[in-house]
């Protein structure tokens, strides 16, 4: 940013000709993202959908870690900034698919893995449907999450109606997101996408 009144003092010996610009050092915050994706049995059809969601975010926003998880969440940022989305997709479904969900062990690694590295710049995003085969939720932990984080943003592929019933925890996440949202095709993502991008995360 032009500094106009440095500026102007900076260029008096030269009868007020701009010989010499002075700018402001403007420090720019860049928003992080924290991603953590299910890819369990019970997400199966869409989990490639939420992958290629996740490696083309990573190409539009900065400073995107992801995480993926069934039970134990591990990280794959390496995969989706560095591999082309089928080959992170399969190998991201290799390492952590499949498996029986454990949303509770998920967010108990993913604190883990993320120690210091959140703070009120953070936004996290879910995606998955938020079933846990009637395990512990450990809603105390996505608490913990979202006091240090910006927001929460939960994205799930089942329709509103389904939220809550059998083993979907989703009623107990919703309290700790800012936004929850159905999320099961290309125009949910893009309205997400500009959402975000609207908002500067």
């Amino acid at each position: 940013m032009l500094d106009i009144r440095s500026t102007i003092r900076a260029n008096q010996e030269y009868d007020g000709i701009l010989f010499e610009t002075i700018w402001k050092k403007t420090k720019v915050d860049r928003p992080k993202i924290v991603a953590l994706c299910d890819v369990s049995g019970s997400v199966a059809n869409v989990s490639r959908f939420f992958l290629m969601f996740l490696h083309s975010l990573t190409e539009i926003l900065p400073n995107v870690r992801t995480f993926a998880f069934s039970n134990k969440a591990g990280e794959v940022t390496d995969l989706f900034e560095n591999k082309d989305i089928e080959v992170a997709a399969a190998e991201t479904l290799l390492l952590n698919g499949g498996g029986s969900t454990d949303y509770g062990q998920a967010f108990v690694d993913l604190e883990g893995l993320l120690e210091n590295n959140i703070d009120r710049k953070t936004t996290v995003i879910i995606l998955g449907d938020a079933r846990s085969n009637y395990g512990d939720p450990r809603c105390d932990v996505l608490k913990t999450i979202q006091e240090k984080s910006k927001r929460i943003l939960f994205l799930n592929p089942e329709p509103k109606s389904a939220w809550g019933t059998g083993d979907s925890e989703m009623l107990r996440f919703v309290p700790y997101c800012s936004k929850s949202k159905v999320c099961s095709s290309l125009f949910d993502l893009e309205r997400v996408v500009d959402d975000m991008l609207r908002s500067s995360i």
